[in-house]
């Protein structure tokens, strides 16, 4: 199956909001897990910005580790 780290050591403890920086007008992202079961990605979110509806094959799972925000599931 080979790694299916990216951007991260394996053992090492994270603190995941120093991976990613936040970035005036942007949207920034890094993908820390992907395989075919799963993927972990972070996002940075520049006050007012947001991602486009999008649909996942799976479960997602959502954390905020900084600041407020909205989320719509399911329309």
């Amino acid at each position: 199956m080979g790694d299916i780290l990216k951007n991260i050591n394996k053992a090492e403890v994270l603190t995941l909001k120093n991976l990613v920086a936040y970035s005036d007008g942007q949207v920034v992202s890094k993908t820390l897990v992907q395989n075919t079961g799963v993927g972990i990605t972070l996002f940075a979110f520049a006050k007012g910005e947001g991602i486009s509806t999008h649909e996942s094959q799976g479960d997602a799972l959502v954390t905020a580790l900084d600041g407020v925000g909205e989320i719509t599931v399911d329309g």
